[in-house]
């Protein structure tokens, strides 16, 4: 398997083509399915006549889903200046010093932010979240103001990034470096502030528990029999491909919402053919 120069031109190509089919759903839990795999190689090549393995692009992901978590983690920091012309984190030595220990490989950062956000956050926005940052409501503990943040290394990497480096033994004395959350124990609130947060955390559960509601409501309208109903009305009629198609997506909950998301049936029709065509090779 030959190796791949992952320049910035390509990693924009393959990050746009990773998004695209996660918003079709071929995204299954944590990775892209095979036909979401199999759609990326192929369209991959068209654009830069670099032919790809499964294998490269599942490693490509990976590595793009623990920037994104580091770059997360990063935009957490407290008293961090913004350097609007590189897109990243105006601080001095010092501050990065400390970020590169509690944070491993956000040194890659350090000169210029990360590439192709928006496409990263299509792809790992509603799977990157650790909860360290979220209250539930029904945890029955409040949650804690000045907890210390543990900053992990998410998945184990220990390959060398050139941004990491530190070129210059030497740094700035007249700043004071900006503090990370968990640096030292800040004061405590006083009472009345106290009641404040306590009434606003009351309201989010409050709001928390009628989204709950509401979602319960419409997850009831899309049930596997009512989605295949819908497969039927649209032209997938028992028998045929599209209907076939269909009862193999439909057992997961995404499918059908993507499904239901398609306007009108010669949509969906379309939809159910196409995914056909991908899976099986023809229509």
């Amino acid at each position: 398997m030959a190796a791949i120069q992952w320049t910035d031109e390509n990693t924009s190509i393959v990050t746009k083509l990773f998004a695209e089919q996660v918003d079709r759903g071929n995204r299954s839990s944590t990775h892209l399915n095979n036909a979401g795999y199999d759609e990326v190689a192929r369209r991959f090549k068209d654009k830069t006549s670099i032919e790809l393995k499964k294998t490269q692009l599942k490693n490509k992901w990976d590595k793009l889903k623990n920037d994104y978590s580091i770059w997360k983690r990063l935009l957490k920091q407290t008293g961090a200046g913004w350097d609007h012309t590189n897109g990243t984190f105006e601080q001095d030595k010092e501050w990065w010093k400390k970020a590169r220990i509690d944070i491993p490989g956000c040194g890659r950062f350090q000169k210029h932010g990360i590439r192709n956000e928006e496409h990263l956050k299509t792809m790992f926005e509603d799977i990157s979240s650790d909860g360290s940052d979220h209250w539930c409501p029904t945890s029955g503990d409040l949650p804690q103001p000045n907890a210390e943040v543990d900053l992990v290394n998410v998945d184990g990497e220990d390959s060398i990034d050139i941004d990491e480096i530190d070129e210059s033994p030497g740094c700035s004395k007249g700043k004071r470096p900006a503090k990370f959350v968990g640096d030292k124990p800040k004061k405590l609130k006083t009472s009345q502030v106290m009641q404040d947060e306590i009434k606003k955390l009351g309201a989010l559960a409050e709001r928390t528990q009628s989204s709950l509601e509401a979602y319960t409501k419409k997850d009831e309208t899309i049930t596997v029999n009512a989605v295949m109903d819908l497969v039927v009305e649209c032209g997938g009629v028992i028998g045929s491909d599209e209907h076939f198609i269909a009862s193999e997506l439909f057992v997961k909950k995404e499918q059908r919402e993507m499904f239901l998301h398609m306007q009108g049936t010669h949509d969906r029709f379309n939809w159910l053919k196409r995914k056909y065509a991908a899976k099986y090779g023809h229509s």
